[in-house]
């Protein structure tokens, strides 16, 4: 591979060129405090010459507006649903492969499990439409066999990459019709004299120096090996689909615009309400004013009306209405990434098949999100397998939760309850809406098979435990207490007699009185 000029480092992908500010502006709405009030993003509205005005007021109006910062909240919430379960991993012929167990405990060499890991991919590729994540491996001299590099501690390991640090990237079309990944550009480390850079592609990696201490560039190739594995170990995490190869959409794009809107607006309240409550005191040079309650304002007895000192105190009647406008807005955000059937906040009152349908709609999203988390893993998963040497044989899976149980828990159970109550006269339907009570209320699996052991009646083979004339009554008296009714008792035990309920509930009776 020709060794690069300073020109050809600095040389960015157009698409790279065009995506940058936009990238910068995403994760400045994502990370909100300090980097969102960053001076050279402007996320604040500035009037003419409000920042040469005395105290520079537009810095000030900046640093005192509370940010909302709803971008975190649509990508933290995706990500809470997304890893509620931990994905599914079976490794068949090496489950407990030391290698294998390493780069599951830790996988970039800095101590985060690959879940941690991929929660990470996961938020940057929301933030920025898609991540890049490479797999590499040290080089290492005598070490020819994988025993030896077990032994020695070397392994695979994964970085992930932010957009912003890969520069330039080229795809060739294979005769198989596949586009495959010929160079990538990566930006290592930068301070403010160099920056470092490493070039891979099929056949050579190459790592750069560009010193620009001196005022001009110059480029020094630092190494220079073979790839030993002929290709570049790297895959991408899209967030969403992109028309050009590369690139990825963003969740957050239109939530970061309507973010920025509701800033724009706290400001304009915060504004109102402190110029409401501290009027203006419009007064001459010579007025001697005090501030403060029961201030004393000294004028001269020959002063003209017209001179006198008077108070400008604007009526605030606008503040209501920007509160509507934050309140729209909000709702919006929630509309847009169909959390609105998941907010607690309810706008508006919609039916069960509205909600329905909203929770439909960020069930696929979220399926669609896993589907993609899936293949990417499995993707970093062959890159260890070409830099190791092992394979996974056929029964080797990873998979992840596609379907998220949306459903109202709270309002399921009063409708179960209110059918039970109902006293239906169906056996099979009564134990089945305690069983989905139980699989609502009881998280435990173990603790749930027993439940479920029990109201099937599993342990003598019938429906319901057939009682003996021994523990008949006892267990009569907990079904009482338990709320069942007389008919639900019957319906549940068909050696049971209404004589003996009668008898339990006075022998029940009996003893609350004694």
């Amino acid at each position: 591979m020709a060794i690069l000029t300073a020109e050809q480092l600095t040389g960015v992908h157009p698409n790279y060129a065009e995506q940058l500010p936009r990238w910068r502006y995403l994760i400045a709405s994502y990370n909100g405090g300090f980097d969102y009030r960053a001076g050279q993003l402007e996320m604040l509205r500035k009037y003419i010459n409000e920042d040469q005005a005395p105290g520079d007021q537009y810095s000030n109006r900046l640093n005192y507006t509370a940010l909302e910062n709803a971008c975190k909240l649509v990508v933290d919430t995706y990500k809470s649903f997304l890893f509620r379960t931990t994905p599914v991993r079976a490794f068949s012929n090496l489950q407990g492969n030391p290698m294998v167990e390493s780069f599951i405990e830790d996988v970039d060499l800095d101590g985060t499990t690959i879940d941690g890991f991929l929660k990470q991919c996961n938020t940057y590729a929301m933030i920025y439409g898609s991540v890049w994540v490479g797999v590499d491996k040290p080089q290492a001299e005598n070490i020819e066999t994988l025993a030896q590099e077990m032994a020695s501690g070397i392994r695979p390991y994964a970085t992930m990459i932010t957009p912003e640090n890969i520069t330039n990237w080229s795809y060739e079309k294979q005769p198989t019709g596949r586009y495959e990944l010929t160079t990538l550009l990566v930006k290592e480390a930068e301070t403010a004299e160099t920056t470092i850079y490493r070039l891979w592609s099929k056949e050579n990696i190459q790592r750069y120096r560009l010193d620009t201490s001196s005022g001009s560039q110059n480029a020094t190739l630092l190494e220079e090996i073979a790839n030993p594995i002929g290709k570049i170990p790297f895959v991408q995490l899209k967030a969403n689909a992109s028309p050009v190869r590369g690139l990825g959409t963003s969740d957050i794009t239109d939530v970061a615009k309507i973010q920025q809107s509701i800033f724009g607006l706290m400001s304009e309240a915060e504004q109102n309400i402190r110029i409401s409550s501290h009027p203006s005191l419009v007064a001459t040079p010579e007025v001697d004013v005090a501030a403060g309650a029961g201030a004393i304002i000294t004028v001269e007895s020959t002063t003209t009306p017209e001179l006198k000192p008077y108070l400008l105190q604007p009526s605030g009647a606008s503040i209501d209405s920007i509160i509507k406008v934050i309140e729209q807005q909000q709702a919006s955000i929630m509309k847009m990434t169909h959390l609105e059937a998941v907010s607690t906040t309810k706008t508006v009152a919609k039916s069960g098949v509205a909600l329905q349908v909203e929770f439909n709609m960020l069930n696929n999203k979220l399926g669609d999100k896993a589907q993609e988390l899936e293949k990417f893993e499995k993707k970093i998963w062959d890159l260890f397998q070409i830099w190791t040497g092992l394979r996974f044989d056929t029964d080797y899976f990873i998979e992840y939760k596609k379907k998220f149980d949306l459903r109202d828990d709270n309002a399921d159970i009063v409708n179960f309850k209110t059918v039970i109550e109902m006293n239906p006269p169906s056996r099979t339907l009564t134990q089945e809406l305690y069983k989905q009570i139980a699989r609502i209320v009881v998280k435990d699996g173990d603790a749930l098979d027993e439940i479920t052991a029990e109201i099937e009646g599993v342990v003598t083979g019938s429906r319901m435990p057939v009682t003996t004339p021994e523990n008949r009554s006892a267990h009569i008296q907990e079904m009482i207490m338990g709320g069942l009714t007389d008919a639900q008792i019957l319906q549940q035990h068909p050696e049971i007699s209404a004589a003996d309920i009668a008898s339990s509930k006075a022998e029940l009776l009996e003893s609350d009185n004694g």
